[in-house]
């Protein structure tokens, strides 16, 4: 019974969390993201790593283990802004 009133306040408490997410939030994982996509334009061995990714979710947790935080909402974003819509949401920013 004890396990069950956790699990609800866990449930309950990262509900609460994620509409609890502020416009100071995304601005930061968006300013997270365009600092990776500055750094994967200066580094020639990052942007073919990016661009040999299947899916955002490899993206994210190659920026993750270079210690850049943003999730897929800063990617969408970054997304709608983008109006090359040709090529993956990644690979238009990075054309050589």
């Amino acid at each position: 019974m004890i396990t069950n009133a956790t699990t609800r306040i866990e449930l309950c408490y990262g509900y609460k969390k994620f509409f609890l997410m502020s416009a100071d939030s995304s601005s930061i994982q968006d300013s997270n993201l365009e600092a990776f996509i500055s750094l994967v334009l200066s580094d020639n061995e990052l942007k073919t790593e990016i661009k040999s990714a299947l899916n955002q979710d490899q993206v994210i947790s190659i920026a993750a283990s270079r210690g850049y935080e943003f999730d897929s909402s800063a990617i969408l974003r970054k997304w709608s802004k983008h109006t090359d819509f040709a090529g993956d949401t990644w690979m238009g920013w990075f054309d050589d």
